[in-house]
């Protein structure tokens, strides 16, 4: 059993977070105890591109390692057959998988604001943050909303504690949070580099356009860089304005992270 290099980044954040990696032949069963309502924390990753096409299979044992979830995650290797999976009401997407072989330069950070690695103290505000962007993009932002930022946050808050990663913040002049990503050390994953991968690049809807996001890239690819990163990875959706930014500071295409996801499980086959 091989993790498909466009997957292998994600697997090695959710095992340093905590995650159970169940190993199968031709297939990963991933688990995160300690928040079930994150959809690709719990989830099933298909490694043998000859199976991906077989969508009654992997429903099949999603709901068997995952029986009280309220969705279905499927990771696959390859572009499938969306024929099957759209047939279980899933939707089939593809993420951008790009790197660099240097630390984004990024640019100064803009006036008013402060940017420095979140305190403990900081994460609940974070999550607040995150759950209010959520309601904004359309989520109903109820208790299991709540509950899964919360929990992430905790996650990453760990994850910063060890050292395997930092989180930074952008603060404005009344104290708010306005933007935020996080790095992971993740080592060698398989490869002779040694990978750092960004995470959730996120600048609230009233601070965007400012360039916020293009110097906490910049500030934490050099965090990576002085704990040994020697290439930097990062995900974005094709042609988005997320994807246009990085392609500006330099991070290339690399590979598609192709997946099956649904959200009703009243859908199920």
């Amino acid at each position: 059993m091989t993790i498909p290099q466009a997957w292998a980044t994600d697997i090695e954040v959710l095992r340093l977070s905590g995650a159970v990696i169940d190993a199968h032949p031709d297939h990963v069963v991933i688990t995160s105890p300690r928040n079930p309502g994150y959809h690709w924390g719990n989830f099933v990753l298909v490694t043998d591109p000859d199976a991906a096409d077989d969508a009654a299979r992997w429903v099949s044992v999603f709901d068997q390692h995952c029986p009280d979830a309220t969705h279905i995650s499927i990771g696959l290797p390859r572009e499938p057959d969306p024929a099957g999976y759209r047939a279980a009401g899933l939707a089939v997407e593809a993420e951008l998988v790009l790197d660099a072989g240097a630390p984004a330069t990024g640019t100064a950070c803009p006036s008013g604001y402060v940017v420095r690695a979140l305190a403990d103290a900081d994460w609940a505000a974070v999550a607040a943050a995150d759950l209010r962007e959520m309601i904004t993009e359309g989520r109903p932002g109820d208790a299991g909303d709540r509950t899964f930022v919360e929990r992430r946050a905790e996650t990453r808050a760990d994850l910063a504690r060890r050292g395997a990663a930092v989180f930074l913040g952008a603060f404005a002049a009344d104290g708010s949070l306005a933007a935020q990503l996080g790095i992971v050390l993740c080592g060698a994953v398989g490869e002779a580099h040694q990978v750092a991968r960004y995470q959730h690049v996120a600048t609230v809807s009233a601070h965007r356009g400012r360039g916020l996001a293009s110097h906490l890239l910049g500030v934490a690819g050099r965090w990576a860089a002085d704990r040994g990163a020697d290439r930097w990875e990062i995900h974005a959706d094709p042609g988005s304005a997320a994807h246009r930014l990085y392609d500006r500071l330099g991070f290339r295409e690399r590979a598609l992270l192709w997946q099956a996801h649904g959200e009703d499980p009243v859908s199920r086959p």
